[in-house]
Formats: structure tokens, sequence, C-alpha cells
């Protein structure tokens, strides 16, 4: 498997662990993850592959994995994991407790510090508002 599907599979994992945080997966967060996965990877994503995404999620603990990979991902590849399931987050115009403790356990994962994990979504929520 090349580098860049492996990149593209974590990205995936990230945001549809981010948004079966709150034990659901709407539609809405469905078609962030494709707009998101396409920005990030230039290629198009099914709704099923990210409802098979969600079930291989469910049945692996993502974490367990994120933290196997941290030592070989380089510093832009997690602020891309993490900002992808940060606007994630944001889709159903909603913050569940459970979705912002699971951000933070995967920068946990990532070796990703709260400072920097807090300069990244402020620097991502101002692109976002503009």
């Amino acid at each position: 498997m090349s580098e860049d599907i492996s990149r593209c599979d974590v990205i995936l994992k990230a945001m549809v662990a981010m948004a079966g945080a709150d034990g659901r997966l709407d539609t809405r967060e469905v078609s962030l993850i494709q707009e998101i996965y396409e920005d990030c990877t230039g290629k198009v994503l099914a709704a099923d592959a990210v409802s098979r995404a969600a079930k291989e999620n469910a049945d692996t603990v993502f974490r367990d994995s994120l933290s196997a990979l941290a030592p070989s991902l380089d510093h832009t590849t997690k602020d891309e994991i993490l900002c992808a399931a940060y606007r994630v987050l944001l889709a159903d115009d909603r913050v569940a407790g459970e979705e912002r403790k699971e951000l933070h356990d995967m920068a946990k994962a990532l070796n990703v510090s709260e400072i920097h994990l807090s300069a990244l979504l402020e620097e991502l929520a101002a692109t976002l508002h503009q």
C-alpha cells in the first residue's frame, strides 16, 4: 500500500470516528466527509465507503491504530487529520462532549500537544468563518 493511500485511509477513519463520537452518523456528516476527503486527497468517495469505514471503526479501536501510526506521520499529516476531524465535529452545528473528547483523544494519540491543538483549531475556525 502506498503512503498516500495510508494517509487517505487515516484521514477518512479520523473523520468517521469523529462523526460517530456522538453515537450517530447522519447524512450531513457523510456529505461533509465526502467533501473533505476529496479536498484532502483529490479523490471522490462514495457514501457507501463512508458507511463501510464507520463499520470498520466500530470493529476496532481507532485511537490505538492512530497511536501506532503516530511516529511515522509528519506534522502536516497530523494537522490534516485533526483539521478534517474538527470540520466534521462542526458539521451538525452542535458540539457534543463526546465529540470534543474524541478530538482531544485523537490529538493525544498523535502526540500533538494541547497548545498546538488549540492553535490549530483557532486558525481553522478563523478560516471557516471567512
